[in-house]
C-alpha cells in the first residue's frame, strides 16, 4: 500500500512539471508576436517635431482668427470719368454748306471728384443691413468756336437761319451732376479657404436704390457785330431723371490678417421719372420770341450696374485704408444734348428724348473703420 502512494505522487509530480513547463512556452510566444507588431516608439525631438501653430488649418479652422467684426464704416474720395452715350447729331454747322463743327459726342466731360460713404451692421454668419451714397458733381465740358463771311456759324436747320444766319462766335456748355443712396439687407457668412489661406466673408444682397440725374445745356451765339450792338442768341435746356428700384448683388471679401481684397457687383431696374424743361427761344428779331419755354414728363425703364474692386491695408484693428477701381453703368437717361430741337414745328420743344447712357469709370481711395 505504500509503494502503490509513493509511485502515485511521483507521477502526480512529473504531470505537473510538464504542464508548468507548457505554460511557460505558450507565454513566451505570445511576448515574442506582440513584440512583432508594435515596433518600439521613436524618440522625441522637441524642437523638431512640434507644429507651428501659425501653419495650423484643418478644414474650416483657419490660421488665424476670423474676422468677428459687427459694424462698419466707410468714405471714399472719388475720381472718376464719363462717357456720354447721347445720341450723335449736329449742334453747330457753318451756313454756306452745313459742315457740323460741334455734335453731341463733343461734350465729353474731363475727369470730376466726387464721394461715397457707406454705414452698415452684421451678425457674423447671419444677417445684415447698410446704408450707402455716392455722388459726383461738377461735371462739365465746354466747346467755343468761331467763324467769319462767308463760314459764318449757325444751329442746325430749319431753325439755324431763322436765329441766327450770321454768327461769328459760339460757345456750348454742358454740365451734370449725380447722386445715388440706397439701402441693402444682405445675408453674410464667413468660411475658411485653405487654397488661398484666407477668410473669405460674402454677402448676398437685396436693396432699393435711388439715383438723381440732372443736367443742363446751353448754346450761345453771337452775331451781327457789324451793327452797333451785337445780338446774343442763348438756347437752354435742363433735364432732370429721378430712379427709383431694387437691386440686387454680392460683395466678397478675402481676409489675410492685416490685408483685404473686396469686390461688390450689383445691378437692377429702374423707374425713371423723366422731365425737360427749354427756356424760350429767341432769333434777332426778338422780341417777341420764336419759340415760348416749354417743358414736358416721361416714364422710363433704365438699368444701373455698380462694380467696385478694392484693396485694404489694415492700420490697426479697426481703421484701414483702401484703394480700388469702380466702373458704373446708367443706361435708359434722358440726357440734356439730346433735348435740343431745331424743327420748327407747332410741337417743336415740347419732346422729351429718352433712351441716353452714363458709362463711368476710376478710381477711389478712402479710410473704413471695422469694430
Amino acid at each position: 500500500m505504500v509503494a502503490a502512494w509513493v509511485l502515485r505522487m511521483v507521477w502526480l509530480r512529473r504531470g505537473c512539471l510538464a504542464m508548468a513547463a507548457a505554460i511557460a512556452v505558450d507565454t513566451m510566444s505570445c511576448v515574442a508576436v506582440r513584440a512583432q507588431a508594435f515596433p518600439p516608439t521613436p524618440a522625441f525631438d522637441p524642437v523638431v517635431d512640434v507644429p507651428d501653430a501659425t501653419q495650423v488649418a484643418f478644414r474650416d479652422a483657419g490660421a488665424f482668427p476670423a474676422p468677428d467684426w459687427t459694424s462698419y464704416a466707410l468714405t471714399d474720395a472719388l475720381y472718376w470719368g464719363r462717357d456720354n452715350q447721347a445720341t450723335n447729331r449736329p449742334l453747330l454747322v457753318t451756313v454756306d454748306d452745313g459742315t457740323t463743327l460741334v455734335s453731341t459726342r463733343d461734350l465729353q466731360f474731363p475727369w470730376s471728384a466726387g464721394v461715397r460713404a457707406f454705414y452698415g451692421q452684421r451678425a457674423p454668419d447671419d444677417a445684415g443691413w447698410e446704408l450707402g451714397y455716392f455722388g459726383v458733381w461738377g461735371q462739365s465740358a465746354t466747346q467755343f468756336v468761331s467763324g467769319a463771311a462767308p463760314n459764318f456759324i449757325q444751329m442746325p436747320e430749319p431753325i439755324g437761319s431763322l436765329v441766327s444766319p450770321d454768327g461769328e462766335r459760339a460757345l456750348l456748355k454742358y454740365s451734370s451732376q449725380i447722386n445715388s443712396a440706397e439701402l441693402n439687407l444682405f445675408r453674410t457668412r464667413t468660411d475658411w479657404r485653405n487654397p488661398t489661406g484666407s477668410w473669405m466673408t460674402t454677402d448676398w444682397l437685396v436693396g432699393f436704390r435711388y439715383v438723381g440725374v440732372e443736367e443742363q445745356a446751353s448754346i450761345t451765339i453771337d452775331c451781327c457785330f457789324d451793327e452797333d450792338v451785337p445780338t446774343v442768341i442763348p438756347y437752354s435746356v435742363r433735364t432732370r431723371n429721378n430712379l427709383f428700384g431694387a437691386q440686387v448683388g454680392n460683395r466678397t471679401r478675402w481676409t489675410w490678417e492685416r490685408w483685404a481684397f473686396e469686390g461688390w457687383a450689383k445691378a437692377g431696374l429702374f423707374g425713371n421719372a423723366q422731365e425737360q424743361s427749354q427756356d424760350a427761344l429767341l432769333d434777332v428779331n426778338s422780341p417777341p420770341p420764336l419759340r415760348q419755354a416749354l417743358s414736358s414728363t416721361g416714364g422710363q425703364v433704365s438699368f444701373v450696374g455698380d462694380i467696385n474692386m478694392s484693396v485694404i491695408y489694415r492700420l490697426t484693428d479697426v481703421w484701414g485704408i483702401r484703394a480700388g477701381y469702380n466702373l458704373i453703368w446708367i443706361d435708359g437717361l434722358a440726357l440734356a444734348p439730346n433735348q435740343f430741337d431745331f424743327s420748327d414745328t407747332s410741337v417743336s420743344g415740347s419732346n422729351l428724348v429718352s433712351g441716353g447712357g452714363i458709362f463711368m469709370n476710376g478710381a477711389n481711395l478712402g479710410l473704413e473703420a471695422r469694430w
